[in-house]
């Protein structure tokens, strides 16, 4: 089976033949959406802006988002988990029960998230007590990793490494944000303990359990309508995941390297997560949400993640981000503090996810009408709509990471893949062949009437800036070479 860590540097593009098959048709009808976030990897943003992006969510048709609070709000019983994102506008201000109040105005219900044993701020507990740390498979304790928050995974099977999880997480829900609509505990399959007395990944996942079901038992008691989804490594078996009890009061997310259909058709929500909202072109968006109505999901729990921390380390192995200020979506133009769903090629995706989860069957030409009267206005036209999308496509395609634009897009991503040698002599061409391209659709973009069109002047003007007469020297000597 595919990592998580795999798919997330493959993206799920690649895995869409074995992950996404062709459904028997279906009646049309409308699709589920939630929305996932790391909360705590969005440090700049604070309640206003929060509000504001609940906002384009309600717009959206979303009805659940996860915040993932892990590492983001400012525990008493353990500093030590908040230290490294101190400056967070949610672990200085901690509004975040303001934004779950604003977004149930709305009608958005909020989970909060977190990982059991590792991940955000829980991977931070090891550097005050490194006798917690886990144990890989060869014997060695767990190496540093992570994503914003690196640290060091835990072993649970160790009785304070359990009381400091059950005690942090109860601390999260009760203490602080007791008027969250309940939880994601989403399981880990990135460097989990292994070694020692986990015993593989198998009985890590039975100890593991044991937390949930502890967790879920408390919160139950006192919340009984508290929403708890997980993840199905419990559940599935296999090699890297057990065979416990599942509780029909549990929701499960699936994700293209978790997919279990059989199991699937057993659980009373089950929920589809992919990448394909932040890193795929909109049919991929189209593909998935037929995908879940084809298959009986309860919504479709795409990422929608953008990241505006300065990044310490090579993230994903990522070198290009070391010391860099990471902006939404890895547009430089866009505010630390701005909501940046209203840009409008962020919300190409956006149309994609709402109107083709109302209208699983809609076709090409009219998802491009509703695209651009989204965009644009009524009197948006086909040549309009089609530079929106070519503009998406620069910066989205060509194996767009989850931390900045695409190859084309950005000369920085494209030299540390030719580095790493990710990068073969066809994607070079097909990087010369769009920006053979982009100077007539700038020069469209300039001379429009509309305001709306012509705020897209800010994406040409990045793209040749970014290419400038270095990048391009780069491109020219490796398509020689």
């Amino acid at each position: 089976m595919v990592s998580r860590r795999d798919a997330l540097r493959i993206g799920t593009a690649a895995l869409a033949g074995a992950v996404l098959p062709v459904g028997a048709a279906a009646a049309s009808s409308v699709v589920g959406r939630g929305c996932y976030l790391t909360f705590c990897r969005i440090p700049t943003a604070g309640l206003t802006t929060w509000k504001s992006i609940m906002d384009s969510f309600r717009v959206d048709g979303v009805d659940r988002v996860v915040l993932w609070l892990g590492g983001a709000f400012r525990s008493r019983r353990y500093p030590i988990t908040w230290q490294y994102n101190r400056e967070h506008r949610n672990v200085r201000e901690n509004f975040a029960g303001q934004l779950i109040d604003y977004a149930h105005a709305v009608g958005i219900r909020v989970l909060l998230g977190f990982t059991p044993y590792t991940y955000d701020g829980t991977n931070q507990y090891a550097y005050e007590r490194p006798d917690l740390k886990a144990q890989q498979a060869n014997g060695n304790l767990a190496r540093m990793q992570g994503i914003h928050s690196w640290g060091y995974n835990l072993d649970p099977t160790k009785p304070d490494a359990k009381r400091f999880m059950l005690e942090y997480a109860r601390e999260l829900y009760f203490d602080f944000y007791p008027n969250a609509d309940g939880l994601l505990i989403e399981s880990s399959d990135i460097d989990i303990c292994t070694g020692g007395d986990c015993d593989g990944p198998r009985h890590y996942y039975e100890v593991e359990y044991e937390f949930v079901r502890e967790l879920s038992d408390q919160v139950w008691a006192h919340h009984p309508g508290a929403e708890i989804l997980v993840h199905p490594n419990y559940f599935v078996g296999g090699s890297n995941g057990a065979e416990l009890r599942y509780d029909p009061r549990w929701s499960v997310i699936f994700s293209p390297w978790t997919v279990n259909l059989e199991f699937a058709k057993k659980v009373s929500r089950a929920y589809y997560f992919s990448l394909d909202m932040i890193s795929q072109p909109p049919a991929r968006v189209a593909a998935s949400v037929r995908w879940v109505r084809d298959h009986g999901f309860a919504s479709y729990f795409p990422s929608q993640e953008f990241f505006t921390y300065r990044a310490r380390h090579a993230e994903m192995g990522e070198t290009n981000l070391i010391g860099r200020q990471l902006r939404p979506f890895g547009f430089d133009f866009l505010g630390l503090d701005e909501n940046p769903y209203r840009d409008p090629v962020v919300l190409v995706n956006r149309v994609a996810l709402r109107e083709y989860a109302e209208h699983p069957d809609l076709t090409e030409d009219q998802f491009r009408a509703r695209l651009g009267q989204a965009a644009f206005g009524p009197g948006a036209t086909g040549q309009e709509v089609a530079d929106l999308l070519f503009l998406h496509d620069f910066c989205y395609g060509r194996d767009k990471s989850l931390f900045t634009l695409a190859v084309q897009a950005d000369p920085r991503v494209l030299r540390e893949r030719l580095e790493r040698g990710l990068v073969g002599f066809a994607d070079l061409r097909a990087v010369q062949e769009r920006l053979g391209a982009l100077p007539a659709v700038a020069a469209r973009i300039r001379r429009s009437r509309n305001p709306a069109v012509r705020s897209l002047t800010r994406h040409t003007g990045l793209l040749e800036q970014n290419w400038d007469a270095e990048a391009r020297s780069l491109l020219t000597a490796h398509l020689r070479g």
